[in-house]
Parts: structure tokens; C-alpha cells; sequence
């Protein structure tokens, strides 16, 4: 199937969600519900109340439409100048500092991680600030408190099952697969034990650096050369294993970082 890529119309206010909608409805709409559970929700609406469900959601959105046109043509102009020029949205950011030369599987690991670190930090942040009466601070349009915030709501979402259950939805572990990737990648992965001070092999340098390039080691240094040497080769095994692992991991949760 062929992606195409669209200019969704995006606004701050919908006619649909206000409290003038929600006077005609009688009751208040939901602020938030979990992956799938709108579709329930207008359907029951709709069968409960034919009518208001009508012009409280469909002819209030068809005639703000129309008012706003006018703006949706102006919004579309100036988001797509903004992503060509500006944001730069079809790029991936690795996080890299200019200069340097990286390879190939570094870019990959360090792009898709960095751009979930900006999902968390500013989509989902937001998404958190817009649901809390807390004013958060945000600095360059991130917030990692408003994020948490996200999270604590997210991953208490549950959904109940035909025998009365209530369980995790798939919201929730989503939410927390989002939180561990993201501290794995912010916390542990920049703490892990650097392989040549653990293993000694720095220490090796700094005291016989002459006398392992340029003279004749003894039986006790050669050993303790290759004890260090396959120490370093254990623990990068081990290291590049995870940052695998992880990043699988992100991979299968891919569709779920959205907006």
C-alpha cells in the first residue's frame, strides 16, 4: 500500500468538545478514553440520543468547517512551511554533535531513540500538561514532569471483560513499555560500566604502556592482558545485546507513538 502523507487539520478549540456541545448532549463528553473505546462511546450516544448526538457532533462540526476554512487553508500553508524549513519533521534527529563521523547501526540506534525521547518529552508531555490543573514549567517545549504525568494517568487505564474483570488495557502497557524504553535510554543505558576501566584495561595502559608495545611480556602480564581483553569483549557482547534487544522492542511499539 502506498503512504501518503497528509496535512491533518489540527485546531485548539472543536465545537464538538465545548461546553456549549456538551449542554446539548447533556452530559459532558470525555476528556479521554483508551485505544478503541470511542467508537463504543458514539455508538451508544447515538443510540441513546439520536438527536443531540446530531447537532452536537455532527452539525456543530460541519458548521465550524465551514466558518474556519478560511483558516484550516492558512494552518495547512503555514505547518507545511514550518515541517519543509523550520521543525524539519520528515528528518529523524540522532542527537549527534555535527562533525563527527558515526556509523550506520549508531545513527539507527541514536535516531529512533532520540526521537522517542522527544515524543515523551514534548508530545506526551503535552498530552499530560492539557489533562492536569498543575502548571508546569516547559523549557524549549519540553516537560519531563508533565510527561510522568502522562504516564501515571495512561498506565492505569483498564478495560473489563465479558466476565466482569477488570484488566490492564492495551493503552496502559503500552504506556509502560514508553516509560521503560525511555528511561532505559535516559538512565541506565549512559550509567553502564565503561568496559576498559572495568575491566582494567586502562590501568594496564596507563602502567605498562611501553612495556606492552615494545618489550617482552611476562607469563603474569600476558595473562592479565587477555583477562582483560575478554572481560571488554564479554561486556561490549553484552551491551550491544541490550541496545538489540531494546531496540526491538521499540520497533513493535512503533505505531503506538502518536498524538
Amino acid at each position: 500500500m502506498r503512504e501518503v502523507n497528509t496535512m491533518l487539520r489540527q485546531r485548539w478549540h472543536y465545537w464538538t468538545c465545548g461546553k456549549f456541545a456538551n449542554w446539548i448532549l447533556g452530559e459532558e463528553k470525555p476528556y479521554a478514553l483508551e485505544w478503541g473505546a470511542w467508537d463504543g462511546y458514539y455508538t451508544d450516544l447515538k443510540k441513546r440520543k439520536p438527536v443531540r448526538y446530531w447537532v452536537s457532533q455532527k452539525l456543530f462540526k460541519y458548521l465550524q468547517d465551514i466558518l474556519y476554512y478560511p483558516y484550516d487553508i492558512y494552518h495547512t500553508i503555514d505547518c507545511y512551511v514550518r515541517n519543509r524549513w523550520i521543525d524539519k519533521t520528515h528528518m529523524i534527529n540522532t542527537g549527534f554533535k555535527p562533525g563527527g563521523y558515526y556509523e550506520i547501526d549508531q545513527k539507527i540506534l541514536h535516531g529512533l531513540f532520540t526521537e522517542l525521547v522527544d515524543f515523551v518529552e514534548k508530545d506526551l508531555a503535552h498530552m499530560g500538561d492539557y489533562s492536569s490543573k498543575n502548571k508546569y514549567k516547559f523549557k524549549n517545549g519540553r516537560c519531563v514532569e508533565a510527561a510522568y504525568n502522562y504516564f501515571n494517568w495512561a498506565s492505569r487505564l483498564k478495560d473489563t471483560y465479558p466476565d466482569g474483570t477488570k484488566r490492564a488495557s492495551e493503552q496502559a502497557k503500552t504506556s509502560r513499555k514508553i516509560k521503560k524504553l525511555y528511561e532505559w535510554w535516559k538512565n541506565i543505558r549512559p550509567n553502564r560500566v565503561d568496559p576498559y576501566n572495568d575491566s582494567g584495561w586502562n590501568e594496564i595502559c596507563k602502567s605498562d604502556e611501553y612495556k606492552i608495545f615494545k618489550h617482552k611480556e611476562t607469563p603474569q602480564e600476558i595473562k592479565r592482558i587477555k583477562q582483560a581483553l575478554n572481560k571488554i569483549s564479554k561486556l561490549e557482547e553484552k551491551y550491544e545485546n541490550e541496545d538489540t534487544n531494546m531496540l526491538i522492542e521499540l520497533i513493535k511499539i512503533r505505531r503506538h507513538l502518536w498524538s
